[in-house]
């Protein structure tokens, strides 16, 4: 990917997030940023709140008891909230 594909994408996720007002939003987008940049799992766990921690150990739970949304209807929800 070029220079200038990168700079058109991150403009395009800066003005969609530059948009939002939904500050338990914010806090995932910020949070899935801070994931991605970390070059460790172990960094990223380091990295969390206790309040993240325990939302992470909850998903997890809920997750094992087959409370589960697809990866689909996440992506469709997220973009209808984005197209806002």
């Amino acid at each position: 990917m070029s220079k200038k594909e990168i700079d058109k994408i991150k403009t395009t996720i800066y003005e969609k997030v530059n948009r939002l007002n939904d500050k338990t939003l914010l806090q995932m987008v910020e949070e899935a940023v801070t994931a991605y940049s970390s070059p460790s799992q172990q960094e990223i766990l380091d990295e969390l709140s206790h309040e993240q921690q325990q939302r992470l150990q909850e998903s997890l739970k809920q997750a094992e008891k087959g409370n589960t949304v697809s990866n689909e209807e996440v992506k469709k929800k997220a973009n209808e909230y984005l197209s806002k």
